[in-house]
């Protein structure tokens, strides 16, 4: 029993101490209400006047009397049955419907001012026409309004402290919108904006006009362009089209919500809509708004809901999302419940505002409570029917002004979230949706009474999977040669250097060797030294600052035409000095033995390299290379919507076009002039100078890449992949074709008579060259000397058919028996002349040598044969008559060979012809 006692007693001590605690914290948190003397059921009534309207305005949908009816009774019950909450008042509405009227509006408010129920503050409206009037009356009533749906700017304006100083509104106004847009727009760095506004509605222009100075000046975002359009001018089209010559990506959108889908078809016929664009409209708490309008409009639905697609509306929080209690004890979803179950179609229709008008009563309800407590510390006892009649103007505008500072020191947690007031604003949370698959997402949102910005970017649903960009983004990217084209032309140059290299070590190892000796072996080197150089040159033409230091690159420009230069220089140069050679031996006319020996081409190459060096080394003193960046045109990338400015490296100098043309030129000339060489010497192919025709072939090559190649870089200049990869190509291309048409016949050569360095090999002039011995071996040291004898040979051997025909006829006058024929052809009168040959006497001049017949031994002539020369008119009556004369003298004249000269019988008849004829099987016995 004890224990029992013990137990009981113990519980009893908590059970007090509970209740202690907890009635000290109600009379901290209820502001000592304990000590207010209470009667119950003898409760003050505490007037408010109150101005709904049961009509509906555009601009507030749900704003009526009707709707908000469930949320007036819901917070009164719980504002006068709160324990904390002006005890021992009753707060009571005296309601007075304005219709949305400014006349009714006014009569309302004087209707109020004049009754005998004094009110503390005036609760309401919601049609913006009457709050301005009722605003600057309330004012010198000095009486505090209280609005419940007023967003309206012009409250927030300069001159809105003196006109309208007592008029505060519990839903978020403009500020919040303002401070909820800019830190939006920070948040995805959109620094570049466009807006359009309907300017015939003070709500729109004024919140644009406030918009666009804050932004600009304060907060560092451009507006490329603002564009104003009316009601009833419809000029959207203009304005549109005006954002979009702007190229204005982020678009900030002020109209009403009958004009809304106006806009957004226009949008979508201007195509200002889809992943690149973000729309940002003011929002109209309503879901499928644009299904109202479409028949109106000239696009279809889908059309509209395409161009809405993705858009953003800013409009205030209706009911806070968390879970946090407010002063009834209350989560704001409990709340909402509750109103829902109190608002039941048809007679009440679910309102954006309902929360607000709830969280107003209590602001008015804390206020007063406020005001009480701060009274009663004074020792003194608020009596509203007392202290609100007094007229003396002095005494009421203290009850204003400590109504207003009550207001203006109010931070409570309501339904809507935090209440706390900033120069009569409501520093309330606007709620950041976003139109995707047809409907509207919460995906951010500002509280402005903690200054708070979070966006639930999880949310969000980018087309292009991330934030478009404010404008067409100029991008500056230094292009470079690819990495990967780069390592293949090296690996190219490695592979034609090593064959280089290794016809340089064959060139070298026979150059002993009969064959590779007679073609300047020494020269030869030449022509593969400048090959490497010039290979070495498409390494150094890709590298650039990605690779090496822009100062390292400036000496790279120097290396790269240096190298260039000197390579082209000693392969072509080498050619074009063998061609030279080979067309001075062959175009001597006096054929004066000349031999030109290999010193004298290395002086060409030398002279030629020398001149390279002055071009250079003058270039490299008065106008270095330097390293320089040129602008490309500017591209547009539609993908990732970026506006790039290409940029590559290239090797500048004050002079570039002079020391260019003094280059190209003097290499031009020395192509053009190695290709006339090689023409003039395109049907040589003498052994002595076994090469000549591939190297002939050589400049040709080299003059036709080398004419293209220059022209293509030109071309393809700004293109910096397209011209490594061609210009290597064609460097690569012409060097290794030169160098396989100078060496591989060697090579070849050298495979099959590796040996034997003495070989035969068939020789030849040119074509009026005749053939010489086919076995004997020509010395390249006595070679002009052959060919001036070739000539002289030719020369004699005329000029001894010439004295042996002259004694043929001297001699043999009394051998020869002339037979004379007179033809039957009256026209053409004349005489054959019969002559015989015997001997071996040459043929007359002009007449064809003697040839060898087939069978016979080598130098052994065929023996003598019987000729006639025949004249006369007629070559058919000739050889008749010369068969007659065969048949009488019984004579075989079978491989005669006559020759037929015709001789005019008159002087007017020209154009004698000779015409050999071949007489078979006639014979004849006796010529006398």
């Amino acid at each position: 029993m004890a224990c029992e006692r013990y137990v009981c007693k113990g519980v009893l001590l908590v059970f007090a101490t509970v209740i202690v605690t907890t009635v000290d914290v109600l009379c901290q948190k209820c502001n000592h209400w304990h000590r207010r003397p209470f009667t119950p059921g003898k409760e003050i009534p505490l007037y408010i006047g109150a101005m709904f309207s049961s009509v509906e305005e555009s601009t507030h949908i749900g704003a009526v009397e009707s709707n908000l009816r469930p949320a007036i009774d819901i917070a009164l019950a719980d504002i006068n049955n709160h324990p904390c909450v002006l005890r021992g008042y009753n707060l009571t509405l005296i309601n007075k419907d304005t219709q949305c009227k400014p006349s009714m509006g006014m009569k309302s408010f004087f209707d109020m001012m004049n009754e005998e129920r004094k009110k503390l503050a005036i609760f309401g409206g919601a049609c913006t026409r009457t709050n301005e009037l009722v605003a600057m009356a309330a004012n010198f009533w000095h009486k505090v309004q209280l609005s419940y749906a007023e967003n309206h700017p012009m409250f927030s304006s300069r001159d809105s402290k003196d006109m309208y100083q007592t008029f505060y509104r519990i839903v978020p106004g403009h500020r919040d919108q303002l401070q909820a847009r800019i830190r939006f727009l920070h948040h995805f760095n959109w620094t570049k904006v466009g807006a359009i506004v309907q300017n015939d509605d003070s709500r729109h222009s004024l919140h644009m006009e406030a918009f666009t100075t804050a932004i600009e000046r304060k907060h560092g975002v451009a507006i490329l362009a603002t564009h104003g359009f009316s009601s009833t001018k419809m000029n959207i089209r203009e304005g549109l089209k005006h954002l979009k010559a702007k190229d204005a990506r982020i678009i900030i959108g002020e109209f009403n919500v009958s004009l809304a889908a106006a806009v957004f078809c226009e949008a979508y016929s201007q195509k200002l809509y889809g992943p690149e664009y973000v729309w940002i409209i003011p929002g109209y708490h309503q879901d499928y708004w644009w299904l109202s309008k479409t028949d109106q409009l000239p696009c279809s639905r889908f059309q509209l809901r395409k161009a809405l697609e993705g858009h953003f509306a800013l409009r205030f929080t209706v009911i806070r999302s968390d879970t946090t209690r407010v002063w009834s004890d209350k989560t704001a979803a409990e709340y909402d419940a509750e109103y829902r179950a109190k608002c039941k179609p048809p007679h009440c229709q679910y309102s954006k505002y309902h929360g607000y008008v709830y969280d107003g009563l209590w602001t008015i309800a804390q206020a007063a409570e406020n005001l009480i407590t701060t009274m009663m510390m004074r020792g003194k006892h608020f009596n509203p029917e007392q202290d609100l009649l007094d007229s003396d103007r002095d005494v009421m505008g203290a009850w204003k002004l400590a109504l207003m500072e009550a207001i203006d020191s109010l931070e409570f947690e309501g339904v809507t979230g935090k209440v706390r007031f900033y120069q009569n604003e409501r520093l309330g949370r606007i709620r950041i949706v976003r139109f995707q698959n047809q409907s509207y997402t919460a995906v951010g949102e500002y509280d402005g009474a903690e200054d708070r910005f979070t966006l639930f970017g999880q949310r969000i649903i980018w087309q292009n999977g991330s934030p478009p960009a404010d404008a067409i983004q100029e991008v500056i990217i230094r292009r470079y040669v690819d990495y990967s084209v780069f390592y293949i032309m090296c690996s190219l140059v490695a592979i034609c250097i090593m064959l280089a290299i290794a016809l340089l070590t064959v060139n070298i190892y026979f150059r002993n060797h009969k064959f590779i000796k007679m073609s300047s072996p020494n020269v030869n080197n030449l022509i593969i030294l400048g090959s490497i150089m010039t290979y070495c040159s498409v390494i150094l033409l890709g590298i650039d600052t990605n690779m090496v230091s822009e100062l390292d690159y400036s000496r790279m420009c120097t290396a790269k035409v240096w190298i260039l230069c000197f390579g082209f220089t000693l392969a072509f140069g080498s050619m074009f000095a063998k061609t030279w050679r080979v067309h001075s031996i062959f175009n001597d006319i006096h054929l004066h033995k000349k031999a030109i020996k290999d010193y004298k081409l290395f002086l060409i190459v030398g002279v030629l390299l020398l001149i390279d060096v002055l071009i250079l080394s003058t270039w490299l003193i008065i106008d270095p290379m330097q390293m320089a960046v040129k602008q490309l045109p500017t591209e547009k990338d539609e993908r990732s919507n970026l506006l790039i400015k290409p940029t590559i490296e290239y090797c500048k100098t004050d002079y570039t076009v002079v020391f260019q043309a003094l280059l190209y030129g003097y290499k031009g000339i020395f192509l053009v002039l190695g290709c006339f060489l090689a023409w003039e010497t395109r049907n040589v192919n003498v052994p002595a100078l076994n090469d000549s025709k591939y190297i002939g072939m050589s400049v040709y090559n080299v003059v036709l890449v080398c004419g293209v190649g220059v022209a293509i870089s030109f071309i393809l200049q700004d293109q910096i992949n397209e011209c490594y990869i061609i210009i290597s190509m064609f460097i690569i291309f012409c060097t290794t074709v030169t160098l396989a048409l100078v060496f591989v016949p060697k090579i070849v050569e050298l495979m099959q008579n590796h040996r034997d360095p003495t070989i035969h090999y068939p020789r030849a002039m040119m074509r009026s060259l005749y053939v010489i011995n086919k076995n004997r071996m020509l010395n390249k040291d006595i070679r002009e000397q052959i060919l001036r004898q070739e000539k002289e040979k030719r020369i004699l051997k005329r000029r001894l058919s010439a004295v042996s025909s002259s004694r043929f006829d001297l001699e043999n006058g009394k051998k020869n028996r002339f037979y004379n024929f007179r033809t039957g052809s009256s026209r053409n009168a004349g005489h054959f002349e019969i002559l015989r040959q015997t001997g071996h006497q040459r043929p007359p001049s002009g007449g064809r040598p003697f040839e060898k017949r087939n069978g016979d031994d080598a130098g052994e002539r065929r023996r003598p044969t019987l000729r006639w020369r025949i004249r006369g008119p007629d070559r058919r009556e000739a050889a008749d008559q010369l068969r007659g004369v065969g048949q009488s003298s019984g004579k075989s004249l079978a491989g005669t060979f006559v020759h037929h000269q015709k001789i005019p019988a008159h002087s007017c008849q020209s154009r004698p012809a000779r015409i050999a004829v071949v007489v078979n099987k006639v014979g004849v016995q006796k010529l006398s």
